[in-house]
């Protein structure tokens, strides 16, 4: 494992501090007593191990006393064939996120993020040997326990020349049998292999379908909870609604009323108009029979004139003739 930055922010007396870490070489951290050198390995070991929301001692020890904040730690992390950057905050507002830069890009966040960077480091870092390496100032002086890295117990032995401390025959049959059954497992580099990947695998997409369903379910109850929601609403609507409504039949029957009286109106209309057409009419024709009238009388007048004056002509010319006969009397007699 290659820890190439680290950030630590109110980190027991540590307000504020990042230091960034070469690839390969010695890296010695100087500085005076109490200023915060262990706190940089203390602060790994909480990120690697703990929760954000845990409540071990070791996580309570290292909030600051003089603010209520969270503690933040974040790390850049290079493993086997991934690199990552991992930050946590514990105490107030807990927050996991995980960005991984290597072999492909991923984030995630919560517990998620920690269950991820623990299968990480168990595929890729022999944790035994990673402990066994790390002494902290404020640890026991008791010689190391080694019995969880077999490997790094036997180097030691015999970079100190102790020949006899390797394993007897029986021993080593033990080991080649138990190496035997862990290469069934894993590979010698501690990846899972053979059956245990396939349950690996398998557990890793059951895990991955038991979030979908998860999430799905959590989406079925908030469509419910919204469906709950907009009836409660619809049915105030509804009651809200029902005066309205009720006026408006009022109205729609008012209209069909007044439509009525408006075609009784115009039938009215079109009568009243017939019967004046009909009176003017009446009117004219009036009019036209007392011209006839008068001019009948004064033709009367007229005829009753002429025939007075035919009776007084036929009178004059009675007279005449009879004046004329006498006066032919008259010379025949006086002729004989």
């Amino acid at each position: 494992m290659i820890l190439h930055r680290m950030r630590l922010t109110n980190f027991r007396g540590v307000a504020d501090r990042e230091i960034t870490l070469p690839n390969q070489g010695v890296v010695v951290v100087c500085g005076p007593n109490e200023v915060g050198k262990s706190s940089m390995l203390e602060a790994l070991d909480l990120l690697l191990t703990y929760r954000d929301r845990s409540t071990h001692r070791d996580v309570k020890a290292v909030k600051p006393a003089n603010a209520d904040v969270g503690s933040q730690v974040e790390a850049e992390i290079s493993t086997g064939p991934y690199r990552f950057v991992y930050r946590k905050r514990f105490h107030k507002k807990a927050v996991t996120e995980l960005e991984i830069i290597e072999p492909r890009r991923e984030q995630l966040s919560g517990d998620d993020a920690h269950d991820r960077v623990e299968a990480m480091l168990s595929e890729t870092l022999d944790t035994k040997l990673w402990e066994a390496q790390r002494v902290l100032q404020s640890s026991s002086t008791e010689a190391v326990n080694l019995s969880g890295s077999d490997s790094l117990a036997r180097a030691l032995d015999a970079a100190a020349g102790e020949t006899d401390a390797g394993p007897s025959n029986d021993d080593s049959l033990w080991i080649d049998l138990i190496d035997t059954e862990y290469l069934k497992y894993f590979t010698p580099t501690g990846r899972p292999t053979g059956p245990w990947k396939a349950v690996t695998e398998r557990v890793t997409l059951a895990q991955a379908e038991v979030r979908s369903r998860l999430r799905a379910v959590e989406e079925v109850d908030e469509r419910v909870a919204r469906h709950e929601a907009l009836t409660a609403a619809l049915q105030a609507l509804d009651e809200a609604l029902a005066p309205a409504n009720s006026r408006l039949t009022a109205a729609r029957t008012a209209d069909d009323a007044l439509t009525e009286l408006r075609d009784r109106l115009s039938q009215a209309r079109q009568i009243a108009a017939t019967v004046a057409a009909t009176s003017t009419g009446s009117a004219l024709a009036d009019t036209q029979r007392s011209q006839l009238v008068a001019d009948c009388a004064r033709r009367t007048e007229t005829l009753v004139a002429l025939q007075a004056q035919r009776a007084a002509a036929e009178l004059q010319e009675t007279g005449a003739r009879q004046v004329a006969e006498s006066a032919s009397t008259a010379a025949e007699q006086a002729g004989a």
